[in-house]
């Protein structure tokens, strides 16, 4: 009987200690959920250390990690975890003992619980649960105030803005998606001066995002572009309507366009829009003549078009290429098929300010008196090329010599109507430096041309580099002579 009084004293006594761990269990966790989950964890080490018997009678040298000791209704005898399995057994299905964090603990009084009550058995509430997924994203009220420190609150947007150049530029979208802070420093049009999407596949819309965002220059070699010039982003807002469009838009001064797989129809809408563009190379890409018009009209600041390898150019285009742009010094159109009265009308209307041609590759379509044409409209020439031009004689290196005084490099590989010996009537002129006559003679022949011409390099370039951005001996990526992936401004 003695044991089952004692035994019935204990259930009562447990009981009512569930209870009331249920009761203050449930206050805290309301308070953490609803304020505390997107802090980081606390180090219980530390927030030990910082509490006391006045604050937690559980806390001294007597502390052990449990349920305290129970003292009973009807005896003094205090019962403790190690006097019956079972209680130990039921205390700990209540969970891992934890400290209280400050902030639980002020969340706590502003749910009115007493101090007094909760201090005794917070160390038997289980451990908040942690964030695993990092897409969670959390929502707190206008009128509640977080807690926590955010590093970059105290950082200045240009020690950000510096951050983000060294990051790469496909983190630009991700970093965007942070903050509105960040999404406005990621706009700056510092990040975007220099984009290169060399051998990459743009899909439709993203060539007028980059040139929304204030691109300066753009490397687009062996690319495939997508979609049209007018088509935007599935899913997006229209890019005509974004307030980048007026102000940063239309930035473009260097273009790379070198045997992209690119719609006629995208190039030639795109050149509507790039006043300030001075350097663009199409080579080996379908160009008409509309776009060539849209080129000239709306590019006045030209220096350097490549159009080697070009079918569908005109003399009607570059006509008006050579009208509108007066700031024209190189040009290269080697092998665009064009006709024997086109070649004629070209040598004719060439601007005089021309420094570097590449008019190579037109066989029997380029005669004596064309060259001798381009000759005294061109006296500035400084770099010409002549190559498979097979109709060329003698005459013409008369006619160079004569009127091009400032000529440094000359091209005549595979011109099989010139006399190889008679090039060195060339070295009357004094600033000549290479001269280029692949396919001409024979090694033995070459030798002896090289002996009676020291001071000259011959056959060391075998590509023409007129026009073109990147020469093909560079091992690094630059288009005329700047990079496309960093540096500073233009």
């Amino acid at each position: 009987m003695e044991e089952e009084r004692k035994q019935s004293n204990l259930n009562k006594e447990l009981s009512k200690y569930r209870n009331r761990n249920k009761r203050t269990s449930d206050v805290f966790d309301d308070a953490y959920d609803n304020n505390n989950q997107n802090r980081p964890p606390c180090d219980d080490s530390r927030q030990c250390s910082k509490r006391t018997k006045r604050d937690d009678p559980c806390v001294g040298s007597s502390f052990q990690m449990g349920p305290p000791s129970i003292k009973s209704e009807s005896t003094d005898e205090h019962v403790t975890p190690n006097t019956f399995v079972s209680v130990n057994s039921s205390l700990a299905s209540l969970g891992a003992p934890r400290i209280l964090l400050i902030n639980q603990q002020v969340n706590a009084d502003h749910q009115q619980q007493p101090r007094h009550e909760a201090s005794i058995y917070h160390h038997l509430l289980r451990t908040p649960p942690s964030i695993k997924n990092n897409r969670v994203y959390l929502r707190r009220n206008n009128d509640e105030e977080y807690r926590g420190f955010d590093r970059f609150a105290r950082v200045s947007d240009e020690i950000i803005l510096r951050i983000f150049h060294h990051l790469p530029r496909h983190m630009m979208c991700t970093c965007a998606l942070v903050c509105r802070r960040w999404a406005r420093i990621v706009c700056d049009v510092s990040l975007w001066r220099r984009m290169d999407m060399g051998g990459r596949p743009l899909k439709v819309g993203i060539l007028k995002i980059l040139l929304e965002r204030g691109v300066e220059v753009l490397r687009l070699n062996r690319s495939e572009v997508m979609g049209d010039f007018s088509s935007t982003v599935q899913g997006a807002p229209d890019p005509r309507r974004s307030p980048l469009s007026e102000e940063r838009m239309y930035r473009l001064q260097l273009l790379d366009m070198s045997m992209a797989n690119v719609k006629t129809s995208l190039v030639e809408s795109m050149l509507k829009f790039c006043p300030n563009l001075k350097k663009i190379s199409l080579e080996n890409i379908p160009v008409t003549e509309q776009l060539l018009i849209n080129l000239a009209v709306n590019s006045p600041y030209l220096e350097v078009l490549n159009l080697c390898m070009c079918v569908g150019t005109t003399a009607k285009g570059l006509e008006c290429i050579f009208e509108n742009c007066t700031n024209l010094i190189q040009l290269n159109i080697a092998w665009t098929y064009m006709s024997e009265e086109e070649i004629k009308t070209i040598c004719q209307i060439m601007p005089s300010q021309m420094k570097a041609l590449d008019i190579s590759g037109n066989r029997e379509k380029l005669s004596d008196q064309d060259v001798e044409l381009l000759c005294q409209r061109c006296p500035y020439m400084q770099d010409l090329d002549l190559s498979d031009s097979t109709e060329i004689t003698n005459l013409t290196i008369d006619n160079i010599a004569q009127h091009l005084k400032k000529l440094q490099k000359i091209s005549f590989s595979r011109c099989y109507s010139l006399s190889p010996t008679y090039v060195s009537h060339l070295c009357e002129l004094r600033d000549l430096k290479v001269i280029n006559v692949f396919g001409m003679m024979r090694d033995t022949s070459l030798n002896v041309l090289e002996q009676n011409m020291k001071r000259y390099r011959v056959n060391k370039e075998p590509f023409s580099c007129i026009a073109r951005p990147t020469p093909s001996n560079c091992k690094k990526i630059f288009m005329w002579n700047v990079s496309p992936r960093h540096g500073p401004c233009l």
